[in-house]
């Protein structure tokens, strides 16, 4: 896409300018231009009586200081200057500034808690509260059973359409960050109870509204994601699980589950969809740390302190 850029150009304008590239050419998410605007705003308002080629390393710097200052988390704070560097180099990318001071600026280091993971004992527990009589019922075990078998993250669910489907293998495509595709297996209990959904459910709900969406609401519309989220609450609640508990506990575990068993990193990072395999590493310090627990719990040299 070609963009008419005047050269004496505020920062503002050229935000409008960067979050437009975003969304067309990029496909970025709507919560990632959100937060992106939001950043840059401030970042314009911070710097409103200076001109894009005006702003040096150094006062980048300072203004980074200056978010630190407003109690900023370190990971608010990296994502500012992600807003920022990118923002730089479509600057550079058009002609506008010959180089970008935000290059040099290393972001603050970003402490990442440990997710929240349930065991397979829990997620098996989870999975059987739902009343797969009912059209509901079948439907939020369906839904479960999705998220646990496919590691999908709770948008890519609400996203899928039967049309993604591909049942004579087993498979199911879903489409993640920046609409970026991938094929993931869902495995034969996932599969039955889809089937079955499909066949008893989904009939049951579906009208006008349902367009091909996999998942559905009561009244027919494609299901949303604070109803996906109260379906996990709600079985988890029953289940008599007290964790603080959402859909992505499901992909938490689904993947920590896989590394427990024997799976391959890059294997996860793949059915995961993570750009970057330090994303996906997270898990094997999970497993690591249930290694720890159980060696403490049942190695005999523990328990045993009469020497």
């Amino acid at each position: 896409m070609e963009w008419v850029i005047q050269y004496n150009i505020y920062v503002k304008n050229l935000i409008e300018l960067y979050l437009e590239g975003l969304r067309l050419e990029k496909g970025a998410s709507l919560n990632s231009i959100e937060a992106y605007d939001h950043d840059l705003k401030r970042f314009a308002m911070h710097f409103r009586n200076k001109r894009i080629t005006e702003i040096s390393s150094v006062d980048l710097t300072d203004y980074l200081i200056t978010l630190q200052q407003k109690g900023l988390s370190s990971g608010t704070i990296s994502r500012n200057l992600s807003a920022i560097k990118g923002l730089f180099r479509f600057a550079v990318r058009n002609g506008i500034v010959k180089s970008s001071p935000a290059d040099v600026i290393v972001g603050p280091k970003i402490y990442r808690p440990l997710p929240e993971t349930l065991t397979v004992e829990q997620i098996v527990k989870v999975l059987s509260m739902p009343d797969q009589t009912t059209t509901l019922g079948l439907r939020d075990k369906a839904f479960l059973e999705f998220l646990y078998g496919s590691g999908a993250r709770v948008s890519e669910a609400l996203n899928c359409k039967r049309a993604d489907l591909m049942p004579e293998m087993m498979l199911v495509r879903l489409y993640g960050k920046g609409r970026k595709e991938r094929v993931v297996p869902l495995g034969k209990v996932g599969w039955l109870v889809i089937e079955m959904y499909l066949k008893k459910s989904r009939p049951v709900l579906t009208n006008e509204k349902s367009a091909d969406y996999l998942f559905l609401g009561k009244r027919g519309n494609p299901l949303r994601r604070m109803a996906g989220w109260r379906i996990v609450k709600k079985y988890c609640m029953l289940a008599g699980i007290t964790k603080n508990v959402s859909p992505h506990t499901f992909r938490h575990s689904f993947a920590s589950h896989l590394l427990m068993g024997g799976a391959d990193l890059l294997a996860v990072q793949e059915l995961l969809g993570h750009a970057d395999i330090s994303t996906t590493e997270i898990y094997t310090h999970l497993d690591r740390d249930f290694v720890i627990s159980e060696h403490r719990e049942f190695h005999p040299r523990e328990k045993w302190s009469n020497i």
